[in-house]
């Protein structure tokens, strides 16, 4: 069953509902549900904006990402294995903020604390303008990991063409999802991301696929999540859209479709369990007054490896009915965003009003199929 663990604030950090919307944000560290969104503001920080009551008047518009750590673990564990401590977005400052008038789509992910931003430079007269990666350090400062303009392979491979990147960490693994507009495809490349002795940082991209059409989609594009890898890492899952789940082996990244959107019940958010491969689907039904949400597990089917899996909608079964809070504004979704807890084997699950529940999967994997009509699953437990 889920269970509330806490609530994050965003709202005194410059998150308004009818200004931006919350994205989870991947990091190379494990154990973290870190969230991403843009704020705008006038005067010489967020702070001193808040601090001084009203924004100054006459000074330039800002722009800028915040991130922060919502799960963060308190001074003394709570008690229980779905707890990972009381969750707070406090009113100082965020863990990372990212200037520069951009929008949290620029921020490929957090690399030891450093955000990841998809850029764009000046190129040579041959391409123009060239897309980039680039770290931005604690202090402020920028560092190029990797321009497309001086990626021979993938100059020869692509043109040069490449745009719109994703970014997905996973262990060592660094991957970016990449368009070409040109007609539209999609591009998976892998690559390594790491820190060198002289505290440099390097990103090489030694593995690549185009993607067939019917994968990713246009209209899916910017609700890609990386869901995870299976135990064996030998491929990855991401719900690309709408419910529907992909596989890409990582010894082609060559993706395919193992849950189309229809058996999932164009499902609003997945969850992945990378211990067994199972799915978790949560039916976002914020227009019924309850339960605001369903969530269904289908088993990975026995004795079938991660890159020939295909997920069954005859063995889609209730779980749960959390009572998730309903986003006021907006879309008014009840669920935000999912992630797996490596720490506490656990799933999050974000709410729409910020709430953060928990499943321990422990249970969850063996815990039998509830009746369609049986609200005994229905939650409504106090926040700890």
């Amino acid at each position: 069953r889920f269970r509330r663990i806490g609530t994050a604030c965003p709202g005194s950090q410059g998150y308004h509902i009818h200004d931006t919307s919350i994205r989870r944000m991947h990091a190379n560290e494990l154990g973290k549900f870190f969230m991403a969104w843009t704020r705008g503001f006038r005067g010489d920080s967020y702070d001193s904006r808040i601090s001084g009551g009203v924004q100054a008047n006459g000074s330039p518009y800002v722009q800028e990402v915040a991130i922060v750590d919502v799960a963060q673990t308190t001074p003394e564990p709570i008690e229980g294995p779905w707890i990972r401590g009381h969750i707070d977005v406090p009113s100082s400052s965020p863990l990372v903020n990212v200037p520069g008038h951009i929008g949290w789509w620029s921020v490929l992910g957090l690399f030891d604390y450093c955000p990841v931003l998809a850029e764009t430079a000046s190129g040579t007269a041959e391409f123009g303008e060239t897309a980039s990666i680039v770290l931005r350090g604690s202090d402020g400062s920028s560092e190029t990991l990797w321009r497309q303009d001086e990626d021979a392979q993938l100059l020869e491979a692509f043109g040069g063409k490449l745009c719109r990147t994703q970014g997905f960490f996973s262990k060592e693994r660094f991957f970016v999802l990449a368009c070409l507009q040109a007609d539209m495809s999609y591009v998976l490349l892998e690559g390594v991301l790491q820190r060198h002795d002289d505290s440099s940082h390097s990103l090489n991209f030694n593995k690549w696929a185009r993607q067939d059409d019917g994968v990713i989609t246009c209209e899916s594009f910017a609700g890609v999540e990386f869901l995870g890898t299976d135990l064996a890492e030998t491929a990855v899952f991401m719900h690309v859209g709408n419910g529907a789940v992909a596989i890409f082996p990582l010894n082609t990244l060559k993706g395919r479709l193992c849950l189309s959107e229809e058996d999932s019940g164009r499902c609003s958010s997945v969850g992945y369990d990378p211990l067994t491969a199972g799915i978790y689907l949560f039916l976002d039904l914020f227009s019924q007054c309850e339960p605001p949400c369903k969530v269904y597990r289908i088993r990975a089917p026995e004795c079938v490896a991660a890159v020939d899996l295909n997920y069954d909608r005859s063995s889609m079964q209730l779980i749960c009915k959390p009572n998730f809070e309903v986003e006021r504004y907006g879309e008014h979704a009840c669920v935000l965003g999912v992630a797996y807890d490596f720490l506490t084997d656990c799933l999050i699950a974000l709410d729409g009003e910020h709430g953060f529940w928990s499943l321990p999967l422990k249970d969850a994997r063996s815990q039998e199929a509830t009746e369609e009509g049986d609200d005994t699953h229905l939650e409504d437990l106090p926040e700890d």
